[in-house]
């Protein structure tokens, strides 16, 4: 992930299907999660590895947790230490919880004491050292004026079928199909005064960085703004973080970083080819200005343009197949056309297909992703990729 490649030491995790504990939800509902399977390899559950290192590093006395009720015994005897009530978050109630009652412990709200229930501000009392209610004054700070070279705002959010920085979700081909690649969601009339078509490539700048990702003109998105989804990283996108547009300013209270008022300028992408590919395994690097990743069951889909052409297109084809070296290709050129048309194989198996034009492929990419499962045994059938 973007954020591992800072770390010195990776430990392996337990996944979501794969810990033992407790969740909490937005109404302050807990509730046991039990695994479905077993951690693979050496991976291990967060409270362990905590554990572990605390130990090595010489407080093993202090996270001497044997099981996921430990550390829950631990964490409700805290949420209790000198809480005379001004605290919401109490779960003393629970705090000498038996390991049976935890493995059958059903929903409940907190806060758990030992004298009361979980309803929250039924004695009319708040927390704060009166009791009583206070309101917070939070004066709006106005948001930034339109600029002539940064006339539209940029909002951020979530796509459909994404959830964060798709570290979860980007490993699904059916959550990926629907949005296989950074995009940015402009009124039809913003569109047409800069020129941008539907499915062309445009460039999202701002004072800080840029981005670049597929149009997406909708009559619904508000006029003098643009969307663009925050679920690209840079292991999915060569330009497809939206945070390298917003600036580093939070809300002085909350917190909250200002991602919904960045002033942004978007333009047509000048780009001088486009391509596609569908690939078994990832390529080592991407010699492209503007490239898109989507997992597909047996692989990988690619979208690709660049604003100059490579020297050499069948060496830049061998560089995205880590295996065409060893396996056998065959290439179609239409000079003409500047149409160029890679097909990659190891034995009877796709390992690559490559599509390359002044505009983009209009292809079956779905089809074509589905080619990495099947088998070439008949020439006829490897050229009929190409045609």
């Amino acid at each position: 992930t973007d954020t591992t490649r800072h770390a010195d030491v990776l430990l392996p995790a337990a996944a979501w299907g794969e810990k033992d504990g407790t969740v909490t939800n937005s109404e302050r509902r807990i509730s046991r999660q039990r695994p479905f399977r077993r951690p693979p390899g050496e991976a291990w559950p967060d409270w362990r590895i905590v554990a572990e290192v605390a130990r090595r590093m010489g407080h093993g006395d202090a996270f001497a947790f044997a099981s996921p009720a430990a550390v829950f015994r631990d964490h409700a005897a805290l949420s209790a230490f000198e809480n005379d009530g001004g605290r919401a978050f109490d779960l003393g109630g629970l705090g000498g919880i038996d390991d049976i009652s935890y493995d059958r412990l059903a929903p409940v709200h907190w806060p758990i004491r030992d004298d009361g229930d979980g309803r929250m501000f039924a004695d009319r009392r708040f927390f704060t050292s009166d009791g009583r209610a206070r309101f917070v004054a939070t004066p709006a700070a106005a948001a930034p004026a339109p600029q002539p070279e940064f006339p539209l705002v940029l909002n951020t959010g979530r796509a459909r079928d994404h959830w964060h920085t798709m570290t979860r979700t980007g490993s699904s081909p059916r959550l990926s199909g629907h949005a296989p690649e950074p995009y940015a969601e402009i009124h039809p009339r913003d569109a047409e005064a800069r020129g941008i078509a539907a499915a062309t490539l445009v460039e999202v700048r701002s004072p800080l960085g840029r981005i670049v990702g597929r149009a997406w003109i909708n009559e619904g998105q508000r006029a003098g703004s643009v969307f663009v989804p925050m679920h690209w990283t840079d292991q999915y996108a060569g330009a497809g973080r939206v945070d390298a547009l917003v600036e580093a300013r939070a809300d002085p209270v909350s917190g909250q970083p200002a991602l919904k008022s960045t002033l942004v300028e978007v333009r047509p992408f000048a780009a001088a080819w486009h391509g596609f590919a569908v690939l078994r395994d990832l390529p080592e690097s991407i010699a492209a200005d503007y490239w898109a990743l989507a997992c597909a069951v047996d692989g990988w889909r690619l979208e690709l343009a660049g604003v100059r052409a490579p020297d050499d297109w069948t060496a830049w084809a061998r560089s995205l197949v880590p295996t065409a070296g060893e396996g056998d290709i065959l290439a179609y050129h239409d000079a003409a056309t500047d149409r160029h048309r890679f097909a990659v194989f190891d034995g009877d198996r796709l390992v690559g297909a490559i599509f390359v034009s002044r505009e983009p492929p209009t292809l079956g990419r779905a089809f074509l992703a589905e080619g990495l499962s099947a088998a070439y045994v008949l020439p006829a059938d490897r050229l009929r990729l190409l045609a």
